[in-house]
């Protein structure tokens, strides 16, 4: 099986593409040059630079050491920066030394021993910043992970909700057959952004209240491919062996029929990551996603969007391209599983 993928090139374009950003997210803040806490390191002096712009700073005094896991959870102990650039004015009173961008016209007064001996440090913006003065190449890597965790955690919840209710539907049948088909129906019914929306409403912004709506609103259409699949094999010999054999209802579910449904699930898995990925990404542009600070693609189109008429545009595109390679990446997958089932 997994020999076959591997020769099919729309499910290794895919792969690859795929590997590649998971690869971005666990790396996380170990490759940003900014990695303060969900890469929020607010710089008005470097507002909106353009992509590849190099600046020079200094750094005080960190206020904790660096933890060894800040790769995961950012640098909470980063000291304060302070740009530095020619025409900038500096005066020293008092043992403590002030700052006056040229550009800006701001303020910066610190202790003169919190940057005593520091030497003047560079750091290089690829892809340019925001109005708040933060790097978009950061904001982009750590939103990877916001967007790669949400969509696979609410692909596993709707596959569990949807293989448990399509395999008791269709294996039982009658009664409990109607009522959870006109449960089906309901949902069936109603377009998946408006669930997910009316669920975010309920529960609020947030990480796993975003979770939760783009999990519970997106398990339909597993319920009803598994329904189906379960009704025709339920019949077969060797489900009929194993009744007269006295294994249980359940038994005989994720035992014999479960394991038989992987061609179908695998290629429901992929569709379901990319459609949570998109209505993550949907719902942070709505204002309903994560909350801010935290980085999250649609929340960083919705920030930018102003600027598509303007000529930092690059500022709203990187994300949404973002989010559409890795759309079109999972969907890549998917239509390689299906040629290798066919």
């Amino acid at each position: 099986m997994l020999r076959k993928l591997f020769k099919q090139p729309l499910f290794l374009t895919g792969f690859s593409v795929c590997a590649f950003f998971f690869v971005l997210g666990i790396l996380g803040y170990s490759i940003t040059p900014d990695s303060s806490v969900n890469a929020n390191q607010i710089m008005p002096e470097w507002a909106s630079l353009s992509p590849g712009t190099q600046v020079n700073y200094l750094e005080s005094n960190r206020s904790a050491p660096r933890s060894f896991f800040f790769w995961l959870t950012g640098d909470d102990g980063l000291g304060e920066l302070i740009s530095v650039s020619k025409g900038d004015k500096v005066s020293l009173k008092n043992n403590k030394i002030t700052f006056l961008n040229d550009k800006t016209g701001l303020v910066k007064t610190i202790p003169l021993d919190s940057i005593e001996g520091r030497k003047i440090m560079s750091r290089k913006f690829i892809l340019g910043t925001d109005r708040f003065g933060r790097d978009i190449y950061s904001r982009l890597v750590i939103g990877t992970r916001v967007s790669l965790s949400i969509g696979f955690l609410s692909m596993m919840i709707s596959l569990i909700i949807g293989v448990f209710i399509g395999l008791i539907s269709g294996y039982f049948g009658g009664k409990i057959d109607l009522v959870l088909t006109w449960l089906i129906t309901v949902f069936w019914s109603v377009p998946t952004l408006l669930i997910a929306l009316g669920l975010s409403f309920f529960l609020g912004k947030g990480y796993f209240q975003v979770l939760l709506a783009t999990g519970l609103s997106s398990w339909v259409e597993v319920a009803r491919v598994v329904r189906g699949q379960t009704m025709q094999m339920k019949n077969r010999e060797f489900i009929l062996s194993a009744k007269i054999t006295g294994f249980s209802s359940f038994y005989i579910m994720f035992k014999h029929i479960l394991p038989n449904l992987k061609g179908s699930l695998s290629v429901l898995a992929t569709t379901n990551f990319a459609a949570a990925i998109l209505l993550e990404a949907g719902l942070g542009f709505l204002g309903l996603g994560v909350a801010p600070p935290t980085p999250s693609w649609g929340i960083m189109v919705k920030e930018n969007l102003g600027y598509l008429v303007l000529d930092q545009a690059y500022l709203a595109i990187i994300p949404g391209l973002a989010i559409m390679i890795l759309v079109m990446a999972f969907n890549l997958m998917s239509m390689g599983f299906k040629d290798v089932e066919s």
